[in-house]
């Protein structure tokens, strides 16, 4: 009978033993295959770390860059005995099960094996307080011991564990704690994070000081009664300040204010960042990037991109200033008629594209708005604006190309259209509603003349002036019902988009996209996306010979003759040295203001105006806000702090063209201005006749004419 008995225990025994030797099976093939969710790093152009996308914060590093005393803090008060138990303590669990079967409460008895083991949530071991969970703890501890050596769990243990708020790891805790690496921490700071481990939420410094201190005093005679330091090494440890140790939450807010960086947000450079983040989820075609949105968050990508901190942090300030200036004296204005309540803060944005051979289309700077926090909206990629006059370069592009000279003589002249949809006549005028009368392409462009770019349209028709800004790098769709406000750019695009354009006129006519990651690798190494595959170079997007002489005319519009009193639109930009060209922008009633440049080494555009597309201008002040007045004066200091330290290049001059000397204002040959001529052009030697006859004062009804004046009569 005795026999029988002990037969049937041994057979329930056994039983209960598979059961959980099969539960535990599922737990060590996790342990073999685990891989730690660890976010993705995204560096800049000049290796510095902008951020990190994760979903927990957590740092790798080996245990040879984690410092000894912090093993042993952690050692001394999770499991003394590590280096010397198999990955359980028999006797620690046995008095646990006889505690929780007097108590009916099961305590604690986990070494950091098992503790690793359940850690690693993919084991499926969960926090249950059960006998059978504390069983199959042990067992796949049992055989995680079989697998590793003592030194890779603990690598394990310290990159795993949780140690309050969003930090996973000893390396993330470090940084959130002590803003500082593992590698750099005190003995006390080493105590302070083992002693985390029991409650991390409530002993954690930022929250409640007092008990941090107390878990840390704990640690550190623990740490001196098992030998792992000396009296006096304790004693140091406890005359460490917490206070002055710990970095809080607010003095990290100061001190990136305080950075010239101008950190707002979790990444530097954050609207670029988040740029970047979009662009590998969504990538549009033609490009392919082999990584998951899982794979950005957990997968420990190493992202290469392209901005250049430098120039981001000139961007950023010189932009906030302009900014801040401006809605100062705007709220003064408002504050002054008592119409303060009105004061709404303005919105701005600047780019930079690299220009430089190997790096053409490089996105060097981005801000999209002036804080990350409580503004994502990407104002330099998302938001959509009418250009301007910034889009004229093109028009002047496709006269060039199509026979005209920058010496061909037009008329600026009242202008007046019917327009069939709104049954009304059309008569748009120029900045300060003045005319002219004749004056050269070079005139025009250089004052930014309405009426001659809409006499342009007028000769070259949309399909023609569109071909050449899609061609440029245009891509919102401009349909023919834009018809001759095409010439004002009423159709509208992106601060980005723009630059694009910009760039392919400051390439020669060489059209590239904009590039913002040039490659990513995954945690083992493996290349993932490499921007040379997808790389896209149009040689021959716009003529070359026609482009230089357009960009010869923009040079100009930065070139003021101080001793005729002559200034172009652009003038402001004329005390940075280096060879530029522009052209500003401005909308109807001042609602975006621009300035589009280059130089043979960048393309900036700036861009200026209100969230609910307001106008800039207000009935209580005189001044009427322009790309000239605002914005350019932004771009100019941004260029001049972008080039320090950079030798002046000037543009170089493609085949198939002719310098002459011509008068600047007649165009005419014989003067001292060197002017650009695409081979086979030559400058008048004298100037036309106009027969400038009185325009009629009204239109006659539902009549669709040329304008007021015959086209045919502009030279």
């Amino acid at each position: 009978m005795a026999a029988l008995v002990v037969a049937a225990s041994w057979g329930a025994g056994l039983g209960v033993f598979v059961w959980i030797l099969e539960d535990a099976e599922a737990p060590i093939k996790a342990l073999e295959d685990f891989r730690p969710k660890i976010g993705s790093r995204m560096y800049s152009g000049d290796g510095e770390e902008l951020g990190e996308f994760a979903v927990e914060t957590r740092r790798l590093v080996p245990l040879s860059e984690m410092p000894l005393k912090l093993q042993k803090a952690f050692i001394a008060t999770e499991d003394h005995t590590f280096y010397e138990h198999k990955g359980v303590r028999p006797l620690a669990i046995a008095s646990a099960v006889l505690d929780a079967f007097r108590t009916s409460r099961l305590r604690g008895a986990s070494t950091i094996t098992q503790q690793t083991v359940r850690n690693i949530e993919t084991t499926g071991i969960t926090k249950e307080v059960t006998i059978r969970r504390k069983v199959v703890e042990a067992v796949s501890a049992l055989q995680l011991e079989r697998e590793f050596t003592k030194d890779e769990i603990l690598e394990m243990y310290l990159n795993q564990i949780f140690l309050g708020i969003s930090a996973y790891g000893v390396e993330s805790a470090a940084q959130q704690y002590y803003a500082k690496s593992v590698s750099d921490l005190s003995l006390g700071e080493c105590a302070t994070l083992a002693g985390l481990t029991r409650a991390p939420n409530k002993n954690q410094p930022f929250r409640n000081p007092e008990y941090a201190l107390i878990r840390r005093d704990i640690v550190l005679k623990q740490m001196w009664n098992h030998g792992f330091i000396t009296r006096t090494e304790y004693e140091a440890g406890i005359a460490e300040s917490l206070d002055e140790s710990v970095v809080t939450p607010e003095e990290r807010r100061a001190l990136k204010t305080a950075d010239t960086s101008s950190v707002r947000g979790k990444f530097k450079a954050p609207y670029f960042s988040e740029a970047v983040r979009r662009f590998i989820e969504n990538p549009p075609a033609p490009y392919e990037v082999n990584a998951s949105s899982d794979e950005l968050f957990e997968g420990g990508l190493e992202i290469h991109t392209t901005v250049d901190m430098r120039l981001q942090r000139i961007a950023e300030r010189v932009l906030y200033a302009a900014q801040d200036t401006f809605d100062a004296d705007r709220l003064a204005l408002l504050t002054k008629v008592g119409r303060e309540k009105e004061f709404v803060p303005v919105s701005a944005a600047l780019v930079c594209l690299d220009n430089r051979k190997g790096y053409e289309g490089f996105v060097r700077a981005m801000v999209g708005g002036r804080d990350f926090a409580t503004q994502k909206f990407n104002l330099v990629t998302q938001a959509k604006r009418q250009p301007g006059s910034s889009v004229k370069p093109f028009v002047w592009l496709a006269a060039i190309d199509n026979g005209m000279t920058p010496s061909h003589m037009m008329v600026d002249e009242p202008f007046a259209r019917y327009n069939i949809y709104t049954d009304k006549v059309w008569e748009p005028q120029n900045f300060g509603n003045k005319f002219e009368g004749p004056m050269t392409l070079r005139h025009g462009l250089e004052k930014s003349v309405n009426i001659m770019s809409i006499k342009l349209v007028d000769r070259f028709k949309v399909p023609l002036i569109r071909s050449y800004m899609e061609s440029a790098g245009f891509k919102e769709p401009i349909y023919d019902v834009v018809g001759l406000t095409l010439a004002l750019g009423t159709p509208e695009t992106t601060v980005l988009d723009q630059a694009a354009c910009y760039t392919t006129l400051a390439l020669g006519g060489v059209r590239v996209e904009p590039t913002m990651v040039t490659e990513i690798r995954d945690r083992d190494g493996f290349v993932r996306y490499d921007y040379k595959s997808f790389r896209s170079i149009e040689p021959d997007a716009l003529p070359a010979d026609a482009t230089y002489s357009v960009v010869h005319l923009m040079k100009g519009v930065c070139e003021p003759d101080y001793k005729l009193g002559y200034y172009p639109s652009g003038y402001r930009t004329a005390s940075f040295e280096h060879p530029h060209a522009g052209k500003t922008g401005t909308t109807n009633e001042s609602r975006n203001v621009w300035f589009c440049g280059f130089t043979a080494d960048f393309t900036c555009v700036v861009w200026f105006g209100y969230e609910d597309d307001r106008s800039l201008n207000d009935e209580a002040s005189s001044i009427n806000f322009t790309g000239g007045r605002l914005a350019s004066p932004v771009w100019t200091d941004f260029m001049k702090e972008a080039h320090e330290g950079l030798p002046e290049r000037k543009f170089p001059v493609p085949g198939g063209v002719e310098f002459y000397n011509v008068d600047r204002q007649t165009g005419l040959a014989g003067g001292t201005y060197r002017e650009v001529f695409i081979n086979g052009a030559k400058p008048p030697t004298e100037m036309p006749f106009f027969d400038l006859r009185e325009a009629p004062e009204k239109l006659p009804e539902n009549l669709i004419r040329e304008g007021f004046l015959d086209p045919s009569r502009d030279g």
